[in-house]
C-alpha cells in the first residue's frame, strides 16, 4: 500500500510543463527606394533649373572661395608711377607715310618748285651757320610741305611764295623752331595750324623746304629754339 502511495505521488508531482509556442518573427518590410524623376529640359531654362537644384545642397569644397593670393596682375595699380616716357621723342611718329605717299609728295613739290620758281629764291641768308646750330639731342618727326599761296594763315597774314615758316597743331604762334636736314639748318616761326594727316607733325612752307633741300615728305630733325 505504501508503494502505491509513492507511485501515486510520483505520478502526480512529476509533470513536464508545456513550452509556449512562439510565433515566427516576420522579416522587416523592405523600404521602397525613391525613383529618380526624369525632368524634361525646357528651352531657355537649362541654367536656371540647374542652379535651383543646387540651392539645397551645402557648398562643396570646390565651390568654397579660394584662399590662394590673387595674381600679380590683379595687384598692379593704375596709380603706379610711370617707368618710361609717354612717347619716344627721338623716333618718328606712328603712321609714317608709305613709299607711294612719299613719291607722290615729292612729285607735287617738284611741280610747285617749277610753277612758283622756288629754286630762284635767294634763301642763303635764311640758313644757319654751322656755328649757330645748337648741339645736343634733336627730335625726329615726319614733315610735309604746303604751298597754298594766297590763302590766309592761322597766325595772321597771307601765305606768300617767299614766306619762311612752319605749321603745327599745338605750338603757340611765333614759336621758333630749328630744323635740320641734309647738313643744313634753318630757324623759322610757327605761323599756321596743321598738318591734319595722321603721323605728321610739321608742314613747312615751300620756301623753308627749298632752303633745306627738303624733298616734300619725310623725316626731319627739329628742336625748339
Amino acid at each position: 500500500m505504501t508503494a502505491l502511495v509513492v507511485a501515486g505521488c510520483g505520478s502526480s508531482t512529476i509533470t513536464h510543463p508545456r513550452r509556449a509556442k512562439r510565433d515566427p518573427v516576420a522579416p522587416p518590410a523592405a523600404v521602397p527606394q525613391p525613383r529618380p524623376q526624369v525632368v524634361e529640359p525646357v528651352a531657355g531654362q537649362a541654367s536656371g533649373a540647374r542652379s535651383s537644384a543646387r540651392r539645397d545642397r551645402p557648398p562643396s569644397a570646390a565651390a568654397a572661395p579660394s584662399s590662394d593670393p590673387p595674381p600679380a596682375a590683379a595687384l598692379a595699380s593704375d596709380d603706379s608711377p610711370p617707368t618710361a616716357p609717354a612717347s619716344v621723342t627721338y623716333a618718328p611718329a606712328k603712321g609714317a607715310p608709305t613709299d607711294a605717299e612719299v613719291r607722290a609728295a615729292i612729285a607735287r613739290f617738284r611741280l610747285a618748285i617749277a610753277r612758283y620758281h622756288l629754286d630762284r629764291l635767294n634763301l642763303s641768308s635764311a640758313l644757319l651757320d654751322p656755328s649757330q646750330v645748337p648741339s645736343g639731342q634733336y627730335n625726329l618727326s615726319i614733315a610735309s610741305v604746303y604751298t597754298d599761296y594766297g590763302d590766309p594763315i592761322a597766325c595772321g597774314g597771307i601765305l606768300h611764295v617767299s614766306t619762311l615758316g612752319v605749321a603745327n597743331k599745338t605750338l603757340p604762334c611765333g614759336t621758333q623752331v630749328i630744323f635740320r636736314y641734309g647738313g643744313r639748318a634753318i630757324r623759322v616761326p610757327v605761323i599756321d595750324r596743321g598738318p591734319y594727316i595722321a603721323g605728321r607733325d610739321w608742314d613747312l612752307t615751300g620756301a623753308a623746304a627749298e632752303a633745306l633741300r627738303f624733298p616734300g615728305l619725310g623725316e626731319i630733325e627739329w628742336r625748339l629754339g
